[in-house]
This record gives C-alpha cells, sequence and structure tokens, in this order.
C-alpha cells in the first residue's frame, strides 16, 4: 500500500495536539543538501496544509518535523501525501523533564485509552537525548504498568494494539499508529519533466512514480481525432490528472492538449499499414521533445511496459528513441500489469482510468512488433514532417 487510513474517531479520542512527520532517504545526505530537501517539504506542506484552510505551526527537529494544529484530521489527510514524509502519527505530548516514572504515568493513562483487557499489546520506545533511561527501560516499565491497569497480554510479534513511545530530551510523545506516506524525495526538487498522459492507467502510475522522484510534471494529451472520441477521452484523462493533483501539493497541474489527427490521418493514407503505430508515436515523441524545451524540462516520460503492445517491444522501443535527443523516461518498463494496477488503485487514479473511453481506429490489424529504421525513415520521407510539427506544436491548448 502506498498509505494507510487513520482512524479518525480515536483521533478525536485521544485528544492529540501535533503531528510527528518522520522522513528516510533525506536523513542521508550531506547537510546542505538535507536542508535544501528539508526546506522544500516544509514548504510544500505550507502550500497543501494552507489551501485547506488549517491554521498550523511547523517545528523542524533532528530527523522530524511537528507539527502543531487542533485539525488533526484534516492534517492528516494533506500531509499522508506529501512526497519525502515516509510516515506521520498523531501524538500527545508530555513535558517529563527526564522523570522516567512521570513518563510511565502518562503512559499508563495513554494506553488505558485504547488497549483493553481482550487486547494483547507491545510498547515501542524510541529515546534521543542524554537522560538517563534507555528505551528498553522505557518499554519494560511501561509495559508491566500497562499489564497491571488493564490485564492486557504483551504480544511483541503480531499486537492487536501498539503503544509508541518517542521521547526527545525532556519531552515524551506518545501515539498508537504510524500512517505510511508516499516516501521517495520532495516534489519540485528535481526540475520538471513532460508526461504523455493517455488517461489509461500506465500513463498515470508512471507519472506519479516521477513525482515521488521529485518530478514535477507538465501532461500533455494527444488528440488524435477523427479517429477517436476526443470528447470521451477527454473526460477520462481530465480525471486522473485530478487524481494525479491530488498528490501534486504545492504544484498544481494544467493539462496540455495538442491535436495530431490530421498527422495521423496523412500516415493513413501514404505510409504502409502496420508501421502506422510507430509512425505515429514517433510524431508524438516529437512533439513531446520540442513543448519540453519550450517549458525548460529536461525529459519526456511515458507509461510504455516492455512487450505489452506491439509498440512496445524492445525493437519498437529502439526505433521510438531515434526520433528524439532528449532522454525519455519509463518508470513502469518492468512492471507486471497486475502490479501496476494495483499501485492505480493505491494512489487513486485506476477507477478513473478505467472509465469508457474511444478507442483509435487508425490502430491496424497486424501492427509491426519489430520495426526497422531505415523503413521507418523511408516512410517519413512520404511525409510533410517540418509542416506537420510546427502545425501540431501550434495546435497546443491548456484547460
Amino acid at each position: 500500500m502506498i498509505y494507510l487510513n487513520v482512524s479518525f474517531p480515536l483521533i478525536v479520542f485521544m485528544k492529540f495536539n501535533q503531528i510527528l512527520c518522520r522522513y528516510g532517504e533525506l536523513g542521508l545526505k550531506k547537510e546542505y543538501t538535507r536542508r535544501f530537501f528539508e526546506d522544500k517539504i516544509i514548504s510544500n506542506i505550507t502550500k497543501g496544509l494552507k489551501s485547506k484552510k488549517i491554521t498550523f505551526k511547523i517545528k523542524r527537529e533532528s530527523g522530524r518535523f511537528f507539527v502543531k494544529t487542533k485539525q488533526i484530521e484534516e492534517s492528516c489527510e494533506v500531509l499522508k501525501k506529501i512526497f519525502g514524509l515516509t510516515s506521520i502519527s498523531p501524538v500527545r505530548e508530555v513535558i517529563i523533564k527526564a522523570d522516567l516514572e512521570k513518563l510511565v504515568l502518562h503512559a499508563e493513562r495513554f494506553a488505558k485509552k485504547f488497549i483493553k483487557r481482550e487486547d494483547t499489546f507491545a510498547v515501542r520506545a524510541r529515546r534521543t537525548g542524554n537522560d538517563a533511561f534507555t528505551s528498553q527501560m522505557i518499554e519494560r516499565r511501561v509495559g508491566a504498568r500497562v499489564i497491571e491497569k488493564t490485564c492486557a497480554k504483551v504480544n511483541l510479534t503480531k499486537p492487536d494494539k501498539t503503544l509508541y513511545i518517542e521521547v526527545r530530551q525532556n519531552r515524551a510523545f506518545f501515539f498508537n499508529e504510524k500512517i505510511k506516506c508516499p516516501g521517495g524525495i520532495p516534489l519540485g526538487t528535481q526540475g520538471s519533466v513532460v508526461l504523455m498522459l493517455s488517461g489509461g492507467i500506465d500513463s498515470a502510475v508512471a507519472g506519479w512514480m516521477m513525482m515521488k522522484r521529485g518530478c514535477k510534471l507538465i501532461p500533455i494529451y494527444f488528440d488524435n481525432s477523427p479517429y477517436s472520441d476526443f470528447k470521451i477521452n477527454f473526460k477520462r484523462v481530465k480525471y486522473v490528472l485530478d487524481k494525479l493533483n491530488e498528490w501534486s501539493i504545492g504544484h498544481k497541474m494544467k493539462l496540455y492538449v495538442a491535436k495530431n489527427g490530421k498527422f495521423l490521418n496523412e500516415v493513413v493514407e501514404k505510409c504502409q499499414p502496420n508501421l502506422t503505430c510507430l509512425l505515429c508515436k514517433r510524431m508524438m515523441y516529437r512533439i513531446a521533445e520540442e513543448f519540453a524545451i519550450k517549458k525548460g524540462a529536461r525529459a519526456v516520460v511515458t507509461g510504455e511496459n516492455l512487450g505489452q503492445v506491439a509498440s512496445q517491444t524492445l525493437d519498437n522501443i529502439y526505433v521510438l528513441n531515434q526520433s528524439v535527443n532528449i532522454p525519455i523516461i519509463r518508470p513502469i518498463i518492468g512492471f507486471n500489469k497486475e502490479e501496476i494496477i494495483d499501485m492505480a488503485r493505491d494512489i487513486g487514479t485506476y477507477e478513473s482510468s478505467i472509465l469508457p473511453t474511444s478507442s483509435c481506429d487508425a490502430v491496424p490489424d497486424s501492427p509491426r512488433t519489430k520495426g526497422r529504421i531505415d523503413e521507418i525513415l523511408r516512410e517519413e520521407k512520404k511525409l510533410d514532417m517540418k509542416k506537420h510539427t510546427e502545425k501540431i506544436l501550434k495546435s497546443i491548448k491548456t484547460f
């Protein structure tokens, strides 16, 4: 799963007063780079929470962010979609002043709110600072007190409930859940890429994976009408983009549409039928490249998956690559279809991607699976490639 749902009724009941935010690989960076990444996460968190009119304050500590707010439920909905964060927890902070007995007393009060006699439980403690007690001492003392007060049984392997305690120099944070976040690196730290967004399952997942690696997306959709129904397909791609925008916190995306139908019509009329898809896609690559240069993007991203359809064989991918100089990134090229579908469900794009669609009538009955660059170049000489490229670029509109 990409993230887990929060038990919001329990959040209200527990009276949490802030949210602990954790990050993963950012902690491995050198200090200057880590600071840059942390600043970007804070910026994205700030934009996301402000967009929901949430009142908050952010405090940065070593390896952690703390979001102080009274709107815990609404804040968690935003934070669990922030790239760079690995998990979050609504927490209750208590000042303990290095007093272990005081910590145990507050842990007991916290545990009694959600651990019952019929439950099994575990205590997981983490300590930073120079307090006289260790994490193991906290777990033993708190565990013994919880058994005494609730009669619940310990299960360290697969407990029904877990009491988490994080001690950070005179302060203890109590929580009972870790909500998984997407991880990766902060959105916007790696520049922009053009995403060839079809509205299908694959391109949406490919785009999400690039966001996870810090890239802002510039989505472009190619309208092949009259060979497909633009109205039906556009509706689907817009729904998919809306779902991706839920993850693009702080960087709302617009959709760009390029009209490719007239070029495709000339391909159908003048060229070898079984090469139609390759010729069409090479033009799309060219347009995406030119558009990327115009927008200052550094790569083009596609949802191509090796061997899934005729145009995505290794031979044909080689032919496609020869049409451009810009890097073509294919994040899901080695995934099984079932894995891609699972990811689409997790990130929320699946239901939109399977809406009714209009297939392309120009697809030949037997498309070439092993294209050769010499025959492709020969067919392209039959077409006015420069004229069509210019016209398609001029046709691009923003929605």
